[in-house]
């Protein structure tokens, strides 16, 4: 069985929830990231990468600045180079972006609070129904163009999923082509824009649209028992995409039933 990868840092707060939400919906052997045992791993050998969300290293300097620059993350930006599916959540987001693997920056919430709470957010309309589009994100499950038109809806217009930063404002590339790059990578919206976020942006992909950084935590929206599931649409994606099962009985297995029904609830 491949791994799904999960590096930890000093001040890392959502590793053991993170870890779960792989291991109770997917056939992938979630493990944390230790160097001693899987530095010699191949791409071939990894499902993908999870950086979970906190507060590495206290976000001394700027958040995920200092883990940016850890081996952990050499590692990760290595395979992440070579193809692995990589999702950062969060403080995640922020190392992914301060390593160069995603453009721009986060920075503190317009409001200069901490926000802690669920937001309303959206997916770009062209990452799920991809039939006249070039858009492609590994995370984001792909749906035909006249099909299951109520789940598209919903994912496309307005879902739940919370947020808690402090430093959730993203802000753009100054280049002018790199901000319109960056933008044109877009994936994940957030419908009032609590963060003060460019755009409005929420979570972003690269070109090739196997990394997404976003700031919102969908492990915290992915059982019925604790708020909602919505969250699970970023963990059927990575199950389509990279053919990895679905574990039985679980959330997600109830979750893409629904989906194929054409409803989440």
């Amino acid at each position: 069985m491949k791994k799904t990868l999960l590096p930890v840092f000093p001040g890392t707060n959502c590793e053991k929830e993170s870890l779960l939400w792989i291991a109770d919906n997917l056939e992938s052997k979630a493990e944390f990231l230790d160097l001693s045992k899987h530095s010699t791993l191949k791409a071939d050998d990894i499902d993908a990468i999870f950086v979970p969300g906190g507060f590495s290293y206290g976000d001394y300097l700027r958040a995920g600045a200092i883990a940016a620059r850890s081996d952990e993350m050499a590692f990760v930006k290595k395979r992440a180079v070579e193809g692995v599916a990589v999702l950062g959540i969060c403080n995640g987001f922020q190392i992914l972006c301060e390593t160069g693997l995603l453009p721009g920056a986060l920075v503190k919430n317009i409001t200069r609070r901490y926000h802690h709470f669920p937001v309303s957010i959206r997916i770009e309309t062209a990452y799920i129904n991809k039939s006249n589009s070039n858009k492609k994100c590994v995370w984001i499950p792909e749906f035909n163009e006249n099909e299951q038109e109520e789940v598209q809806k919903e994912f496309t217009t307005e879902f739940s999923v919370p947020m808690s930063c402090g430093m959730g404002n993203w802000i753009a590339p100054v280049n002018e082509s790199d901000k319109n790059i960056a933008e044109n990578n877009a994936v994940i919206y957030y419908n009032h824009n609590e963060n003060g976020s460019y755009k409005s942006i929420a979570g972003i992909t690269n070109q090739a649209g196997n990394i997404l950084g976003m700031m919102p935590h969908p492990e915290r929206a992915s059982d019925s028992a604790v708020g909602g599931v919505d969250g699970l649409i970023f963990l059927l994606g990575i199950s389509q995409s990279r053919n990895i099962k679905i574990r039985a009985g679980s959330e997600l297995e109830k979750f893409a039933e629904k989906i194929k029904m054409g409803r989440t609830h």
